[in-house]
């Protein structure tokens, strides 16, 4: 009764959606975490990460990143007034990760 290929097709909708977003808050966390130049971050993404890899995570959770960066550094900011915020910079990320790549 509840076991149909529509019901299937939801759950699995809402699986990739649910993985999609507690996979991309995590990847948010580590970008912006490298991109304020913290050393322990760097290292752990240099660690774990390879180029090609990293590269695309960014790619796929760009919009999940931006949501991150928006909640972690652009709102305390102008709710605190804290220091200034990290600038959005992947390039930067990944030239101090890789160098020149």
């Amino acid at each position: 009764m509840f076991y149909s290929l529509e019901f299937s097709f939801w759950y699995l909708l809402l699986g990739f959606i649910l993985t999609y977003l507690v996979w991309g808050f995590i990847v948010a966390f580590e970008v912006i975490l490298g991109m304020s130049g913290s050393k322990a971050g760097l290292a752990w993404l240099k660690k774990r990460h390879t180029y090609k890899m990293l590269y695309k995570e960014v790619t796929v959770f760009y919009p999940m990143i931006l949501i991150g960066y928006l909640f972690l550094e652009v709102i305390p900011y102008y709710i605190f007034r804290i220091d200034p915020f990290v600038k959005f910079d992947l390039d930067k990320l990944f030239k101090e990760l890789y160098g020149e790549d």
